[in-house]
């Protein structure tokens, strides 16, 4: 029980200190996407290069992924998402080779990156897959 009791104390603290908020970072993320382009076409088993750049004085984490405009059904976020937690920069470089569409697909890929101080920034960028 006492073992117990200092584990949860422990997690506990460690939970609410291992993010900071900087008292001084009133500025969102800076988020761009350089691929793909807008308005692109790929072909289904081709691969697609997302990659792009985040920059802030402390980011949090970083979300990518691509959906169907049709129905918003995910199809493709990261295996391993990228680790930007307490970075000033991250350059994104994923590659995504899209299967099983068997139509003309938009799709939209979305990047947010958020920082310590719950600053959001959310970038999209449509595009579409042929069979």
């Amino acid at each position: 029980m006492k073992k117990s009791f200092l584990f949860n104390i422990l997690f506990i603290g460690f939970v609410l200190f291992s993010c900071h908020k900087s008292e001084s970072d009133d500025n969102p993320p800076a988020l761009t996407i350089t691929s793909p382009t807008a308005g692109s076409s790929f072909g289904v088993g081709q691969t697609i290069s997302i990659t792009g750049s985040v920059t802030d004085e402390s980011l949090h984490e970083l979300l990518i992924s691509v959906t169907r405009k049709s129905d918003g059904s995910i199809l493709f976020t990261p295996t391993n998402p990228p680790e930007v937690h307490d970075l000033t920069s991250y350059n994104i470089d994923e590659k995504w080779n899209p299967v099983g569409i068997s139509s003309t697909t938009p799709v939209t890929l979305t990047i947010s990156a958020e920082d310590h101080d719950d600053h959001l920034t959310i970038k999209t960028m449509d595009f579409t897959i042929n069979p």
